[in-house]
């Protein structure tokens, strides 16, 4: 039997937190997926390192809220260096940030 792809964030952290109403967590998942996908769209559109910084500091907390380990270690990263002027550093990051944006969007919903 093959193991399970890792979500990307941990749901008995969100049950912890929300309680075990399935449709409560799915309702804080959707809205942490629509979040850190406003997020990547406006970290991939932004120009100026400020507002990339503030766009993975928004992602960096709510990532750590639910246990999304990997994210949240990705953002703190980009933040990092936007904040620092690293824009080889960002660019590189970016390509990070929305691939595991996209491994936790295609494992959001009820588990299996």
């Amino acid at each position: 039997m093959s193991e399970a792809p890792h979500p990307g964030f941990d749901r008995a952290r969100l049950v912890e937190l929300f309680g075990e109403d399935a449709e409560t967590i799915a309702e804080i998942e959707r809205e942490f997926i629509a979040t850190v996908r406003a997020a990547e769209r406006e970290i991939s559109g932004a120009a100026d390192l400020a507002g990339i910084a503030r766009a993975a500091h928004r992602v960096k907390g709510a990532s750590g809220m639910i246990g999304a380990n990997d994210l949240h270690k990705v953002a703190e990263a980009l933040e990092r260096s936007a904040a620092t002027g690293d824009r080889p550093g960002v660019r590189c990051l970016q390509t990070v940030f929305s691939e595991e944006v996209r491994r936790i969007a295609e494992h959001a919903g009820p588990p299996a």
